[in-house]
C-alpha cells in the first residue's frame, strides 16, 4: 500500500472523529463515495483488461473505504 493512501486514509479518519455534526460526516461520506466510485471504474478497468495485481490492489483500497464507510454508519447511529 502506497504511503500517499494511508495518509489519505489517517486524514479522512482523523476528519471523522472530530466531525461533531451531522453536516461534516455528510461532507466526509460525499468524499468517501467519490472515491469508491473512482475505484470501482479502475477495477473494473483492470479486470477488462486482465491486470488482476493491479485489481488486487485497488479492491485492497476499496475495502479501507469501505471500513470508513462502516465508521460513518456507527456514528450517525444515536447511542
Amino acid at each position: 500500500m502506497d504511503r500517499q493512501f494511508l495518509m489519505e486514509i489517517m486524514d479522512i479518519n482523523e476528519k471523522l472523529a472530530e466531525a461533531q455534526n451531522e453536516a461534516a460526516m455528510e461532507e466526509i461520506e460525499s468524499i468517501v463515495r467519490a472515491k469508491q466510485k473512482e475505484l470501482t471504474e479502475n477495477v473494473s478497468r483492470a479486470f477488462e483488461q486482465d491486470d488482476f495485481e493491479k485489481a488486487k490492489e485497488i479492491l485492497t483500497k476499496m475495502r479501507y473505504f469501505s471500513n470508513v464507510e462502516e465508521k460513518i454508519k456507527l456514528k450517525k447511529i444515536p447511542l
